[in-house]
């Protein structure tokens, strides 16, 4: 199908939910209910752009937005890819191969000349529900370009940009290696950071940015208008993860939230890989939850249930 100028789309849909991938640029861009708004943000000025065919050229950033990956943690980009921004284009914007399953779309990145793996991503819709599954592996095929930055160390890190919320919400780990159960990102901070009992709240700055994280697992959420948006995923309290041990994070701007969860970092020889599976739902809020107040807490019992 052909959706907003790309050719090549695949749609998955039930009776609750529907999902658009967009291959040509390797992505998630649709995700809502069924006849419902799409949760997920859109730089509606890049409808139908792609990256130009040699990626090597690719100096500034296509945000295209939607739902995508990178292979390594942002602090590496710069000795990994010769320099520290955008990400890798070979992830984060090349036309992906695609494979129709049943329920699912499996989109297949190239490889990337920087870091030298791909990524495979499984993604399936339930039959009833906005379930929605993602079975992500990162797999290594040659060595980096830079033969100084092997070993390399990957990590999935799933970048989900999203409407802005009115809030975002944390499941806060009450074993953290944080003093105060998160941590605060010392370039642009983010005042508008809160706790609320074990839920960490990030509201979005009307003009500035801002960036908090967690070294917790199960759930991270967001709330936008009367639908809570969550992301299910698995912890590992023994591994080593980005951002001085974070695996999830929420960056707000005025424009869009990005929702962002890592796998624990795993060096891979050719040939070995790793897998990251999240899944994502969504829920309506019920009707009495008018207050910003209520509408977390209806939000954090749905989250806790899952």
């Amino acid at each position: 199908m052909k959706w907003n100028g790309w050719e090549n789309c695949r749609q998955i849909s039930n009776a609750t939910a529907q999902v658009i991938v967009v291959p040509a640029i390797g992505r998630i861009m649709y995700y809502g209910f069924k006849n419902g708004a799409n949760i997920l943000w859109n730089d509606t000025g890049l409808y139908g752009k792609t990256l130009p065919t040699d990626l090597h050229t690719v100096k500034n950033w296509s945000n295209f937005g939607g739902d995508k990956v990178w292979p390594t943690q942002e602090d590496d980009f710069g000795k990994i890819n010769g320099m520290e921004w955008p990400p890798d284009p070979w992830f984060d914007g090349a036309p992906h191969t695609v494979k129709e399953l049943e329920n699912s779309v499996e989109i297949t990145s190239p490889v990337s000349d920087y870091c030298g793996a791909q990524s495979i991503r499984e993604i399936h819709l339930d039959k009833e529900s906005s379930r929605l599954t993602i079975h992500q592996r990162i797999k290594k095929i040659k060595k980096a370009h830079l033969r100084s930055v092997e070993p390399v160390r990957y990590t999935i890190w799933n970048v989900t940009q999203i409407k802005s919320p009115l809030q975002a919400l944390f499941n806060l780990n009450p074993d953290s290696k944080f003093s105060d159960g998160y941590y605060i990102f010392p370039t642009g901070g983010a005042e508008n950071f809160c706790v609320d009992g074990s839920t960490g709240i990030l509201v979005p700055h009307i003009s500035r940015e801002q960036k908090a994280g967690a070294d917790s697992g199960k759930w991270l959420a967001a709330i936008i208008d009367n639908v809570v948006f969550g992301e299910f995923f698995a912890f590992d309290p023994g591994g080593a993860y980005p951002d001085n041990g974070c695996s999830a994070e929420v960056y707000t701007s005025g424009d869009y939230t990005e929702i962002e969860l890592l796998s624990a970092m795993q060096y891979l020889d050719i040939n070995e890989e790793i897998s990251f599976t999240i899944e994502w739902e969504l829920y309506r809020l019920p009707e009495n939850a008018k207050s910003e107040a209520d509408k977390r807490k209806a939000a954090v019992e749905w989250l806790n249930s899952k």
